[in-house]
């Protein structure tokens, strides 16, 4: 089954944010033939009427959620007669399910996962809902970075583990994508929060990540001495006081003006301090405020490029960060101007938009 696309979906979370489409092709491709029964015919024509009270759904749309919708059932009522427990009647579940749907509620946060990549994620409102832009971009960032050291199977791989700041952190689900990718590497994540903080904790222990990805609350306008690696255990040895090889961001970077046109599934449900740019009381400004601020913050958060080529982590990118459309150039100028970041790149996503700005200090 392919991944829905709302026409919102053109622009991710740019001029129209990180669009909530359902990102669920993995696990759900053969839902409809998972079983050898499905869903009643007599009432599936009524789930899909339901489904399309809301606006923002298609009849494909309606569908196809609805055979993901009956597939993650059945899936929970498997698991709960493995325990020895009865589950519900079937039927009901998905009317449930069915009527928050169609009330406008982002499918992820009904079903409380969503696929991000080969990872599923855990998900619980309002944590931002990751998006398929969002992991094809670093999917891709992974494999720059592999492909500019020898083998991770080779004995003249890197010395030791390249150490990833992910801030703005939400679910976690970058720094854990990296990570499963990348097994030379340590991630820290950071959110101000707390219930992110939480999930990204409970993501990496789900996805056995959980001692080389950290989750801790931090806010980046406060002291960045604070943002400092958590693998404490390994600071002295790496030589670099908890300074990272590499950090990435998926900040909040909407306008507020394009914030207030946002459809219900979003605005109404997903963090507004997740989304707005230019923080939550600003009516004015470019959605630009977190960029300026991790710029501000780079030269006490990287390690020097020489630290890095002694491990064996020559060339990699050194900055990261996913934008909004239209939004490039003002962020390439942004973090080129601190004098850390020597070279970028601007990173299109599957749908030709721009979303991320690479930066090399060198």
């Amino acid at each position: 089954m392919t991944a829905l696309r709302s026409s919102l979906n053109l622009l991710g979370r740019g001029t129209i944010p990180k669009t909530s489409i359902p990102t669920r092709p993995n696990r759900y491709k053969f839902a409809s033939s998972s079983r050898n029964h499905s869903l009643s015919s007599s009432s599936q024509p009524d789930h899909v009427r339901t489904l399309l009270q809301n606006q923002e759904l298609t009849e494909e749309d309606a569908i196809n959620e609805l055979r993901w919708i009956t597939q993650e059932v059945r899936e929970i009522a498997n698991r709960q007669m493995a325990k020895g427990r009865m589950p519900e009647v079937e039927e009901d579940s998905i009317a449930k399910i069915v009527e928050r749907r169609g009330k406008g509620e982002p499918i992820q946060y009904i079903l409380g996962t969503t696929d991000f990549g080969p990872l599923t994620i855990q998900l619980r409102r309002p944590v931002l809902i990751p998006r398929p832009e969002t992991a094809h971009l670093t999917s891709q960032l992974s494999s720059l970075i592999l492909s500019s050291i020898p083998p991770l199977t080779f004995r003249e791989r890197p010395t030791a583990p390249l150490n990833i700041l992910d801030l703005c952190s939400g679910t976690g689900c970058i720094g854990l994508l990296l990570a499963k990718l990348n097994p030379l590497s340590r991630v820290t994540g950071i959110d101000n929060s707390p219930v992110a903080v939480q999930l990204g904790m409970i993501n990496a222990r789900d996805l056995d990540l959980g001692d080389r990805v950290k989750s801790k609350y931090g806010n980046i306008f406060k002291d960045p001495s604070l943002l400092l690696s958590t693998h404490n255990s390994e600071k002295v040895e790496a030589g670099d006081d908890g300074r990272y090889g590499l950090i990435i961001s998926n900040p909040p970077y909407i306008p507020y003006s394009e914030y207030q046109a946002l459809p219900p599934s979003v605005k109404n449900y997903e963090s507004p301090s997740a989304l707005l740019g230019d923080g939550l009381d600003a009516k004015e400004g470019k959605g630009l405020k977190y960029y300026q601020r991790i710029a501000e913050i780079l030269p006490d958060l990287l390690a020097e490029e020489e630290q890095l080529e002694k491990k064996g982590w020559k060339g990699i990118p050194r900055l990261a960060l996913e934008i909004g459309q239209g939004q490039a150039g003002d962020v390439v100028e942004i973090v080129r101007s601190g004098g850390r970041i020597k070279r970028t790149e601007v990173w299109r996503d599957q749908y030709g938009v721009e979303r991320m700005v690479v930066g090399w200090s060198k």
